[in-house]
């Protein structure tokens, strides 16, 4: 009987623990369902059925936020998120931003504290009255240079107008200095991004992005209308277009102390306009030589052509270029291998060179803070490029890890040097070499540099040579008011937008009998019969009076070095008269340190004759920019 009794008692209790057993299995069923997604920072995400997209967006004028922007999309899928990057000319703000997700911003500012064109719409957009982005999850990295005056202004009002329209920070304001530690500055922003992401979403690994698959197909016209979403620089490529080079010419004296080239394009035969000082992207290409070995290298066939094939399963994935394209093209004209290490670049050999410990613990101690002075030693001193690491590492990779590794090729910007009104079939440019002499006793030549070199080569050998252009805006324009003096201040080949100015006025002063203005022209370089480029044309322009004034600074053909903005402080009462009755447009371009000088110098002008505290001085300057009294093009 006890036996009974202790028998139906095991079987009640063992029927009360299924029971309450089932209970709690049914609950917790019903709480994994998916939740609705909500963005408040303070609480995690419930995303285990439901990936949330993360769009880092970029306004970017070189390709240095885009490459960061491009960056953090791979990084953030290694940790398991939906990360994509976005060109911001690209996005329908109101159907994006309104409806609650995440955002990324990498933000450049361009010029004097203007936004990227390709951010021009959206900093507009995020000024409209009343626009609320309660629900829209945000972090700003600002990308700027302390030469500038307006030090990273897009990035801090991007900040701060998101705020404004009450979206939610969910990760702290960064910036980084492009004079200096710009890398390594967005390296100690992003390093608890992910972390903090991780707290707020449940990420799920993906896979990456695109595969190379190999073809039988004719390569692609890239001159054809091609479909399909492109990584930004190769839009920007495509959207570009051939356009003839009539002449490379030195424009020096002697190439003692470098080498200055005018070339020449013709515009006509192409159908192409351009406005006088507006800028010219030239997009250069890599040389054969160079292209042949890193494809035996890599072991690859220059003929082989190759498909790319996206992995990821939505409609804003992008493609580094277009396919089917030979290995050839892909090497010359969308890897830039030439171009300055990234730490980041380091991280990903690191990871690719995982049977190799010694080479990667190497590759990873040059991104530490200890590894940092030999890092720059080999950026800096011995312009270290990917391919040459590669090399001197030994590390094996395909071709589809080298495109990852490089960065596209980024158009080269110069300044027309010449005037749309008399020559509009043909326009100039001017470009100094950018060579540097190695400790080893080798040369590292620029990118751009080398194409035009290769380019001069094959045109005294008589071919035929095109280069794909696109055109820019420039700030430099001459005033509408006719009674406006012009100051143009351009060291070397920061002359170039003036060449423009002064053939206009040669047309203008043809058909006008009385000046009503004065061009007065500050021109500097080393050596008067060394690097004084346009030195005829301008000394003709001086003779015939289309310059009216021509103050010329030779800075090394004398003891003492003399520079423009001693020749400007010389003529300090002259330039303080014309700006106080307004009746000048001063333009500068050339060097961000010669620009930041002569601006310095303005200011101590007026405040010496006019008696301004320094801070009404820097009120008459800014006031000066903003209607376009005062304008600069610095690099």
């Amino acid at each position: 009987m006890e036996i009974q009794y202790l028998l139906a008692s095991i079987f009640l209790v063992v029927g009360i623990l299924i029971y309450s057993l089932k209970s709690k299995f049914e609950k917790s069923r019903q709480n994994s369902k998916p939740q609705e997604v909500k963005t408040d920072p303070g609480k995690k995400i419930n995303c285990q059925e439901q990936l949330i997209p993360i769009s880092i967006y970029f306004g970017t004028q070189q390709g240095t936020a885009a490459r960061f922007a491009k960056q953090l999309s791979e990084e953030g899928k290694e940790h398991g998120f939906l990360t994509t990057e976005v060109d911001l000319n690209e996005v329908e703000f109101d159907q994006e931003m309104k409806k609650g997700k995440f955002g990324i911003f990498c933000m450049a500012t361009h010029g004097e504290g203007d936004p990227t064109d390709n951010a021009k719409k959206f900093i507009s957009w995020l000024q409209e009255p009343q626009l609320s982005l309660k629900d829209f999850n945000f972090t700003v990295f600002g990308l700027g240079n302390r030469q500038y005056e307006h030090y990273n202004k897009i990035g801090r009002l991007t900040n701060n107008l998101l705020e404004k329209q009450n979206a939610i920070r969910f990760y702290k304001y960064g910036e980084g200095d492009a004079n200096s530690t710009l890398e390594d500055d967005f390296i100690d922003w992003k390093k608890d991004l992910w972390n903090v992401l991780k707290e707020l979403i449940h990420p799920t690994p993906q896979s990456s992005t695109f595969k190379l698959v190999k073809s039988n197909k004719e390569e692609i016209n890239f001159d054809q209308t091609l479909q399909g979403q492109f990584q930004y620089q190769t839009k920007q490529f495509l959207k570009a277009k051939y356009c003839q080079v009539v002449s490379i010419t030195q424009l020096r004296q002697n190439q003692q102390d470098g080498s200055t080239l005018q070339i020449i394009f013709d515009t006509g035969r192409e159908g192409i306009e351009y406005k006088t000082a507006m800028n010219l992207g030239v997009y250069p290409e890599n040389n054969d030589e160079q292209i042949l070995e890193i494809a035996n290298y890599l072991g690859e066939n220059l003929k082989t052509i190759y498909t790319l094939e996206l992995l990821e399963e939505t409609n804003k994935a992008k493609l580094p270029f277009p396919s089917p394209l030979s290995v050839k093209k892909i090497l010359k004209h969308f890897l830039d291998f030439n171009g300055q290490l990234m730490k980041n670049t380091l991280t990903k050999l690191a990871k690719i060179s995982i049977d190799d410990e010694k080479v990667r613990n190497y590759l990873l101690h040059l991104t530490t803070e200890e590894g940092k002075k030999e890092f720059q030693q080999m950026v800096d001193e011995q312009k270290t490029t990917i391919f040459q690491l590669i090399q001197r590492n030994n590390i094996k990779l395909n071709l589809a890890q080298f495109i990852e590794l490089c960065p596209r090729i980024s158009p080269r910007l110069f300044t027309i040097a010449s005037s749309n009104i008399k020559s509009p079939q043909q326009l100039e440019i001017a470009d100094s070499l950018l060579i540097d002499d190695l400790s080893d006793g080798t040369q590292k030549i620029g990118l751009c540099s080398q194409y035009f070199l290769n380019i001069q080569q094959r045109l005294l050998q008589g071919e035929s040579v095109k280069v794909r252009v696109d055109f820019r805006e420039s700030n430099f324009k001459l005033p509408d008011d006719p009674n406006k003096s012009i100051i143009m201040i351009g060291p070397g080949t920061g002359i170039a937008p003036f060449i423009g100015f002064l053939q206009e006025r040669e047309i203008f002063l043809q058909n006008q009998a009385q000046k009503q203005n004065e061009y007065i022209l500050y021109f500097g370089c080393k050596h008067e019969n060394g690097d004084f480029i346009y030195k005829d044309q301008l000394r003709e322009f001086q003779r015939r009076k289309i310059i009216d004034k021509f103050y010329t600074a030779f800075s090394r053909d004398q003891e003492k070095k003399i520079y423009v903005q001693d020749l400007l402080k010389h003529n300090s009462e002259e330039l303080f008269n014309l700006i106080i009755n307004d009746k000048v447009v001063i333009y500068i371009c050339g060097s961000t340190n010669m620009g930041n000088s002569v601006q310095h110098l303005i200011k101590e002008i007026l405040i010496k004759y006019s008696n301004w505290s320094e801070h009404e001085a820097e009120e008459r300057i800014e006031n000066m920019q903003k209607q376009k009294f005062l304008i600069k093009e610095l690099w």
